[in-house]
């Protein structure tokens, strides 16, 4: 036996890792929902849902006879969310299951060595590949749920607020354990998501860490320079207005600053931290979800990111920020590198976020500096470089 064989219903990092496959010469199938590309189901969801839905979904690069796809369970999904607005963790459930199911079908007549699959959208595809002798890695994109259980129940107690609902229902957090158990590797993208599975157990040797890129096609410093108020620092968060993003230290640390900093919220509200935000009004301006282009201006607007997270598998905003020249504060729990270790705060700690605000307020060249270091930094983490890295493992899992 010989090659690849990758299945997901979603996208986080697959369309890279099938490319990395192919690259390598050993891809043999690509099991997705869609994938955008001429004569494919994907072409024809671009134009019914919008084309900046499947901006995630086009790989120009891909050879589309190794791509199959399975649009039903999405499609499905997606008319559920234009009737209902908005999607139950049940529903995503209902999506990977079906998928998996269909992917494990196809997964029966494979002849490849090696099957990748996605925490979440795997188990049935994992028992299909062990029963035909092949090697299984999972790509997991959290963080192990007895750490994540851990660190937002310490941050409920500390707020004095109820814990709020897991972000896995029961039944996925039994899937998840499963797989992780039935998966030879686990593939993961941060040092601190590493350490949860080190924390819950898991051999080092069955643990491999590769760090994420931005899309520089869509993130990158401005063409021309932007003026920017020197009396006020604008500062930016992207990301769920909840408990596990930290979103409750960031307002405090902005009441601790006082006149001079100006915050910008960007993300879908939850009723979990509402309390702090009904607080807060007229403190920040708050922005619903919207497209990475629109996203991107704000970026060039804004002074610096913070991104407080209790948990943050990796903290993709930060990496977005950092390419268009912006600096970033960043918690120890978020897995995004940083060009300097100063750059993150203690978690739960307010004071902290303060002082670094402060410190770029009150010295604005300096915090103009650190935006030019953040870009030649995050040019570092590229998808051509994520991609040489996971070749070196299947390499490593073949040999």
């Amino acid at each position: 036996m010989s090659g690849i064989s990758i299945a997901y219903s979603s996208v986080h990092q697959i369309y890279q890792i099938a490319l990395a496959a192919q690259e390598l010469g050993e891809l043999d199938n690509f099991f997705c929902s869609v994938i955008d590309a001429p004569g494919k189901w994907g072409s024809l969801f671009s134009l019914l849902f919008g084309s900046d839905r499947l901006i995630n979904r086009r790989c120009p690069e891909m050879d589309l006879h190794h791509v199959k796809e399975y649009p039903w369970p999405l499609a499905i999904q997606y008319f559920k969310q234009i009737q209902r607005k908005r999607l139950e963790a049940s529903d995503w459930e209902a999506t990977n299951n079906l998928f998996d199911q269909w992917a494990a079908r196809q997964l029966k007549s494979a002849t490849s060595q090696l099957f990748v699959g996605v925490e979440t959208c795997a188990l049935q595809c994992l028992e299909v590949a062990h029963q035909r002798g092949m090697k299984t890695l999972l790509d997991c994109h959290q963080v192990h749920p007895d750490f994540l259980d851990r660190v937002i129940a310490e941050a409920a107690s500390d707020l004095s607020i109820p814990i709020p609902e897991n972000i896995d229902t029961p039944t996925w957090r039994k899937q998840k354990l499963q797989e992780f158990e039935l998966a030879d590797f686990l593939l993961v993208i941060s040092e601190p998501q590493k350490r949860s599975f080190l924390e819950a157990g898991f051999a080092a040797n069955k643990l491999e860490a590769i760090t994420l890129w931005a899309d520089t096609n869509i993130f990158y410093p401005p063409p021309a320079p932007i003026t920017k108020n020197s009396n006020v620092l604008r500062v930016l968060f992207v990301g769920g207005l909840c408990l596990r993003k930290g979103v409750p230290y960031l307002l405090q640390a902005i009441d601790l600053c006082g006149s001079g900093v100006e915050l910008t919220l960007i993300g879908a509200k939850t009723s979990e931290i509402t309390e702090f935000l009904d607080k807060a009004e007229g403190k920040f301006n708050y922005v619903p979800t919207m497209t990475k282009a629109q996203l991107r201006e704000y970026y060039w607007q804004s002074d610096v990111l913070v991104l407080p997270s209790l948990v943050d598998t990796f903290g993709w905003v930060a990496m977005e920020a950092m390419a268009c020249g912006l600096p970033v504060i960043v918690s120890d729990n978020c897995g995004v590198p940083v060009p300097d270790e100063n750059w993150r705060v203690p978690i739960m700690n307010a004071e902290a976020i303060a002082a670094k605000l402060l410190t770029l307020r009150d010295n604005r060249e300096y915090c103009a500096s650190l935006g030019e270091i953040a870009a030649q930094f995050s040019q570092k983490f590229t998808a051509k470089l994520y991609r040489e890295r996971l070749q070196d493992l299947f390499q490593k899992i073949f040999s």
